[in-house]
C-alpha cells in the first residue's frame, strides 16, 4: 500500500481545479488500487466511462472479507460499490473538479452476489450546481442483476482557504 492518501478536492483549500481529460481520468483510475482507498478492498478496476454521457462501468473483485455468513458478498459491500461506481459518473462528468459525498442512497437486492468478479455501471441522471441524482447496477460475472440502487450527493466545488482578517 502506498502512503499517499488523496485528499478530496472539495477539502483542499486550493480553489478551482483545472477539468481532467479522457486520458487523465483513465490514467488516475488506473493507478486508484495503489492508494489506501475503499476501493482497494473492494477489488476495483476501470472497464470504461464516458465524459458526455456521464456514465462509469467498472470490474470489482471484492476480498473474502466482504462476505456475508452465507458466503456472498454482504449487502453493504455492494451498497459500497455502487456508491463508487454512482458517484464517479459525476466526478467524471465534472472532470475530476468536483467532490461527491452521498445524501441518501437507495438499493434493491435482487439476487446474490457470489465473492469473486462482479461489475457494476453508475449514470449521472442529473447533475445540478449543488446536488446530483445517479442510478446504478450491480451484475454478478454471469450476468445476472444482482443490485439496483439510486443515489443524491452533494456536488461540492472547491473553494479557495478563507484568509482570516488578523492576518492581513
Amino acid at each position: 500500500m502506498s502512503t499517499k492518501r488523496p485528499t478530496a478536492p472539495d477539502l483542499s483549500g486550493s480553489g478551482p481545479l483545472p477539468r481532467l481529460d479522457a486520458n487523465q481520468i483513465r490514467k488516475r483510475l488506473s493507478d486508484i488500487e495503489n492508494l489506501e482507498h475503499a476501493a482497494s478492498l473492494l477489488g476495483f478496476s476501470l472497464h470504461e466511462f464516458s465524459i458526455e454521457d456521464a456514465w462509469v462501468e467498472a470490474n470489482f473483485d471484492p476480498d473474502p472479507q466482504c462476505s456475508n455468513l452465507r458466503g456472498g458478498v454482504q449487502g453493504g459491500m455492494i451498497c459500497a460499490m455502487l456508491d463508487e461506481v454512482m458517484s464517479l459518473a459525476v466526478v467524471i462528468a465534472e472532470g475530476f473538479t468536483v467532490g461527491v459525498p452521498t445524501l441518501e442512497i437507495k438499493i434493491s437486492f435482487l439476487a446474490p452476489l457470489p465473492v469473486g468478479p462482479c461489475r457494476a455501471r453508475g449514470e449521472a441522471v442529473r447533475i445540478g450546481r449543488n446536488i446530483a441524482f445517479m442510478e446504478g447496477t450491480m451484475w454478478t460475472d454471469d450476468g445476472v442483476i444482482a443490485a439496483r440502487a439510486t443515489a443524491t450527493c452533494q456536488v461540492r466545488h472547491p473553494r479557495a482557504k478563507a484568509t482570516s482578517a488578523a492576518a492581513k
